[in-house]
């Protein structure tokens, strides 16, 4: 007979590939080295050796702490007199027992435990809560984490019963501690709705008890949970337990607490993101939030895949969707160095979990769960509750309409049948939403939805009964085109394009930086390729049909069909083609010297005799700060975080050193301009703010600076950026043209750029330097 097999873990039941768990090797090492210096020792010599060790310092108690760990969870015979060790050195009120019991819990092995160590941890828990431990909730708050929604294993369903028996087991204990009772309620609420199996009915009914009990005895502690309960207590309320609860909550509610407000003050309430977060295990979470936090746009495809296939294809699973859109909508919100990147946006992902569901009630409870902040939304609520369904809609109305179709029509029902009695607060609520997301200009307007051929009478006449004062004409409005960009959405062409993908799952570990991709737009308005940007659209197409080509409608593809007045007219001036007049803003011509020839140099260019009496004086400058009606008055400047100050501020500095003649601070001044201008675009390129709104914001300082520079002025040729910030001849507008100069090849980025040249030119303000900005437009094309 052979030698005994000894497994490489005592803890984990590990494949043949799963690496080994860090703090499992370390636990083993130092539990080794005890069991070596416990030999031949007596019970009072091992108690002084123990307590002398723990008293060295902080490092030698922990390892004391850990080798005793390790021998209660392995040795389920000693597991007593290994906590009484632990016990009698005990000097932190087990505070270090309980980080390490949390890293446990908390680690994407905690699946693998074996089920004798398993059982320990529950008795560690139980014991530590039997003593009063502080910052033992905790243990149980990360416990409710591993609890997978839509996953009916024998694993799962295990995990519950035994938290179920601790909570039994620790009543008294329990109904002391208000901050694990709204978790125990919204946890066990959401894994009834996924027991409703014959063979799950004991353990359902066992959690329906528990729940029930909570709600009615402690139902004060359960309001801060938010809206999400009453979402979560309407789907069960066909159970006959909840169905009281849930009469009482809409007829009765001071049955509930003399103190609660009734179902509208919670409808109005948003659910903290730690609720929605704990419906997500920590790992799902870490891989979730790696394809958030990591993935471009052109490559999250795979792992979304891979994602959507391990947690969500089974049927039973289909449920998890609600819980991970909820999360995606109000539980994580990206920061601004993400919103101004290329990562994959929200919604995107969204869009793309929606395809994959096949069950209708899952689809209508996902859709619920996207539009549900919308509801109730109020002026002072977080934009990015129902930033990612308005940006489905928007990007889906022209190449998938049934997209929009559909969240439109379930929009507009939900305020009509989810709570009747509140019906038009929520009309109201809706209207709100919008009228903020227009002016923080999460999208443009909504007109280009209500005029696309592909909306069809019956989501425009939902659109008329939502947002009908949106969908007045306006000259703001008839200046706006289809957005061509996402509002999450970063386009650049400063670095290359990353080579093909291949069909490797990236794993979530911490990625490098990677430059930030282009995805150009394939043709343009005729519909043909521009030869000087073929390479990048050909590789831009094949990294986006890498992933799901079905997916291209959410990647904010260019729609150049309809353009405004001011960005025709400038993109004729860029193809040195005429321009016709028109009756809101006669543009006068320019004369300059005919450029037929290389001879001609761009910098001997003849400026008229009337362009004379246009040279700078005090009264042709404009106030930097006329700009009240532009960003600050739409409220879009929180996207630019402190970079249109900057730039206003400098920019008065710049005017204040020319007329002192104070060239060293007029260099510090200029390039602090160009810096803040230069964050500001990258801002502008990568988010839905119209430029007739950035122009009147930042129109009057570039003004002034071209004004200024008239008669010093030099042609500027295209440079790269760090060049333009490190040359003190060049002013803000140069800047200006050489961004448009380096992303020139993007049909959404050039037209916005024309267009926000445009609109600093064509305006009342600019009197008679309209001619001067032409000027220095056509001398840098030509250049």
């Amino acid at each position: 007979m052979g030698p005994k097999y000894e497994p490489r873990s005592k803890v984990y039941d590990l494949d043949p590939i799963e690496a080994d768990d860090e703090l499992d090797l370390e636990m083993s090492r130092l539990y080794a080295e005890h069991r070596n210096m416990a030999k031949n020792k007596s019970e009072i010599e091992l108690h002084n050796y123990l307590q002398d060790k723990a008293s060295q310092n902080k490092k030698e108690y922990n390892e004391v702490i850990l080798a005793l760990l390790y021998g209660a969870l392995t040795e389920t015979e000693n597991a007593r007199m290994f906590f009484q060790s632990i016990a009698s050195v005990n000097r932190d009120n087990y505070f270090a027992l309980i980080q390490k019991l949390q890293s446990i819990l908390i680690s994407a092995k905690f699946q693998y435990l074996r089920s004798p160590v398993r059982d320990q941890v529950f008795w560690l828990i139980s014991e530590l809560t039997n003593l009063g431990a502080q910052h033992v909730d905790s243990l149980y708050l990360i416990l409710m984490r591993q609890i997978k929604c839509g996953d009916a294993s024998q694993f799962n369903t295990t995990l519950c019963d035994h938290i179920l028996r601790l909570f039994e087991l620790h009543k008294s204990w329990l109904e002391t501690n208000p901050r694990v009772i709204p978790f125990a309620v919204y946890t066990f609420l959401r894994a009834i709705a996924d027991h409703r199996t014959s063979q799950l009915q004991p353990l359902q009914q066992k959690e329906i008890r528990f729940v029930h009990m909570l709600m009615r005895e402690k139902w004060m502690h359960c309001v801060p949970i938010g809206r999400d309960l009453i979402r979560v207590l309407k789907e069960l309320s066909t159970i006959p337990e909840f169905s009281q609860i849930w009469d009482d909550v809409v007829n009765h509610p001071q049955k509930l607490s003399p103190k609660f407000g009734g179902i509208q003050t919670m409808l109005n309430s948003p659910t903290p993101r730690d609720f929605l977060k704990c419906r997500l295990t920590p790992d799902i979470e870490h891989k979730l939030l790696f394809i958030l936090q990591n993935l471009r746009i052109t490559h999250f495809q795979k792992n979304l895949n891979w994602f959507t296939q391990r947690f969500l294809s089974a049927p039973e699973s289909e449920p998890f969707y609600v819980d991970v859109v909820r999360y995606l909508v109000a539980g994580w919100y990206p920061s601004n160095q993400i919103l101004q990147s290329d990562i994959v946006p929200r919604y995107v992902v969204i869009g793309s979990m929606i395809r994959s569901i096949k069950s209708n009630i899952v689809a209508a409870n996902v859709r619920t769960a996207l539009i549900f902040d919308w509801l109730f939304f109020k002026p002072t609520d977080n934009i990015m509750f129902i930033e990612p369904a308005m940006l489905l809609m928007e990007r889906s109305a022209e190449r998938y309409a049934h997209i929009t179709a559909s969240l439109m029509q379930f929009l507009k029902r939900s305020v009509d049948e989810y709570f009747p009695p509140m019906k038009d607060y929520m009309s109201q609520c809706v209207a709100c939403g919008m009228r903020v997301m227009l002016s923080k200009g999460v999208i443009r307007s909504l007109l280009p939805i209500y005029r696309c051929p592909a909306t069809d009478q019956v989501t425009r006449d939902y659109m008329q009964a939502l947002f009908s004062e949106f969908l007045v004409e306006d000259a703001h409005q008839q200046a706006q085109g289809p957005p061509s960009l996402p509002s999450s959405v970063t386009m650049h062409t400063s670095a290359p394009l990353p080579p093909s993908s291949t069909a490797t799952i990236e794993r979530p570990t911490t990625p490098k930086a990677e430059p930030i991709v282009d995805v150009p737009s394939e043709q343009d308005d005729d519909g043909e390729i521009e030869q000087g940007k073929k390479g990048a659209t050909d590789a831009a197409s094949k990294a986006i049909k890498e992933d799901d080509d079905e997916d291209a409608f959410l990647y904010g593809e260019s729609d150049t069909n309809s353009k405004t007045q001011v960005v025709q007219e400038d993109e004729d001036m860029e193809n040195a083609s005429d321009t016709e007049t028109t009756e809101a803003t006669p543009a006068p011509t320019v004369d300059v010297v005919a450029m037929e020839t290389g001879d001609s140099k761009v910098e001997e260019m003849a400026i008229v005799d009337a362009d004379e009496e246009q040279m700078a004086t005090d009264d042709d400058y404009e106030d930097d700060d006329e700009s009240a009606e532009g960003l600050q008055s739409n409220q879009s400047y929180w996207i630019f975080g402190d970079s249109l100050k900057r730039f206003k501020e400098a920019s008065k500095a710049v005017r204040a050193a020319q007329k002192d003649a104070d060239m060293d601070e007029y260099n510090i001044q200029i390039l602090i301009v160009k810096r803040s201008l230069k964050e500001i675009l990258a801002v502008f390129l990568r988010m839905a703010i119209p430029a007739e709104t950035l122009a009147i914001t930042v129109g009057p300082s570039i003004r002034n600076m071209v004004s200024s520079n008239l008669l010093n002025y030099a042609v500027t040729a295209a440079t790269d950026d760090e060049s333009m910030l490190a040359d003190s001849t060049k002013d803000a507008f140069d800047l200006v043209m050489s961004t448009f100069w380096s992303v020139r090849t993007v049909d959404a980025s050039r037209d916005k750029l024309v267009s926000l040249i445009g609109c600093i030119a064509h305006t009342p303000k600019t009197k008679g330097k309209r001619h001067v900005i032409g000027m220095r437009w056509w001398a840098f094309i030509a250049a």
